[in-house]
């Protein structure tokens, strides 16, 4: 009886951890969202932890035309990043806490200590890493669909 009493707890348990355990995929990806710009389409995986923030896109060894990764801070301040142990070159948007564009810059790879750390002059909530392609994005433009981040 003990027995049955101590596994049926330990379920009961493992069932609670998982209803407080955030989502995550098997395979370790990142929640995606989908976001607009200016007519355009974007599947963004979300990197929202500094671990996730730190890891990027690198390693990766392509990236479809709509696809990439948005960088999310709690605050709005001076984010940088850099493209060390990058495989491609990617687009980079910096945005304010209003999902406006305040900054863009074509990036390519590094593979030789020290890398570039590539910023913006003023204060950014978001980074939004897009593939090395033209995208119709300006200084000014606004993004839709992040209003769902915190």
């Amino acid at each position: 009886m003990k027995s049955a009493l101590k596994t049926g707890f330990l379920l009961s348990i493992s069932w609670i951890f998982c209803l407080i355990t955030p989502g995550k995929a098997e395979d370790g990806a990142l929640s995606t969202l989908e976001i607009e710009a200016n007519g355009h389409f974007y599947t963004v995986e979300l990197a929202i932890s500094p671990e996730q923030r730190r890891r990027g896109l690198m390693y990766r060894t392509g990236l479809d035309r709509n696809r990439g990764m948005l960088l999310v801070y709690q605050q709005t301040g001076n984010h940088r990043i850099w493209m060390k142990n990058m495989q491609i070159a990617l687009q980079i948007y910096w945005l304010d806490s209003d999902f406006r564009v305040i900054g863009q810059r074509r990036v390519e790879p590094c593979s030789k200590d020290p890398c570039p750390i590539y910023g913006v002059s003023n204060p950014s909530r978001y980074i939004l890493e897009l593939s090395d392609n033209e995208h119709d994005l300006s200084i000014g433009d606004r993004i839709t669909g992040l209003n769902v981040l915190p």
